[in-house]
């Protein structure tokens, strides 16, 4: 019995052990985010807005115009340290055979993060406007593959061109970024 016992205890223990292994410093990546790869860098961000953020429209399905604006922060809370935003056009996706993928203005990336690509140097400017961006024309590829329970998921990959507002729209053809690898999976409302 008493063998029995100390059996069970070291197997007890041994086991408490290997589950304090588990937090080895590896994350489980996010339920929801966006992640792509730009230059062998992974840009993942997760989704922190869940209910239209501070201008109601964000990873918001709008029946009415059919438009559907995801994004998500670098930081976690607004677009000053990095984002990445998917905008779905004009396209019923309650009503889409899937995969569906995104074409002509139906679809755009944009994305920035300083840390992995430094933006020009006009940017730094209080009233310049810069990211870099890519349409479903023929610069990025964007494939709707589920939409469930809310959740809408995909792939993306392309090329996103420097854009620069301040008045006028500037794209700078020859500043631009290879993404592959691209992800998404939100979470939506819809109204």
């Amino acid at each position: 019995m008493k063998l029995k016992r100390l059996l069970f205890g070291l197997i007890g223990l041994s086991l408490f052990w290997s589950c304090q292994d588990d937090d080895n410093g590896t994350q489980l990546p996010p339920e929801f985010s966006i992640t792509a790869k730009i230059s062998n860098d992974i840009a993942e961000y997760e989704q922190t807005v869940f209910d239209g953020g501070s201008n109601g429209n964000v990873n918001v399905f709008n029946r009415l115009d059919k438009s559907l604006y995801l994004q998500v922060f670098k930081n976690g809370n607004d677009d000053s340290e990095g984002f990445w935003t998917i905008r779905v056009n004009g396209v019923d996706i309650e009503a889409l055979t899937l995969p569906h993928t995104l074409t002509g203005a139906e679809g755009s990336i944009s994305w920035v993060d300083e840390a992995l690509k430094n933006l020009q140097q006009p940017c730094q400017e209080p009233d310049v406007l810069c990211f870099y961006s890519g349409v479903g024309v023929d610069e990025v590829e964007i494939t709707i593959t589920r939409i469930e329970n809310d959740i809408i998921s995909g792939e993306f990959s392309g090329r996103l061109n420097h854009i620069r507002v301040n008045p006028s729209v500037i794209r700078d053809t020859d500043d631009f970024v290879e993404v592959t690898d691209g992800s998404f999976s939100i979470r939506f409302q819809s109204i």
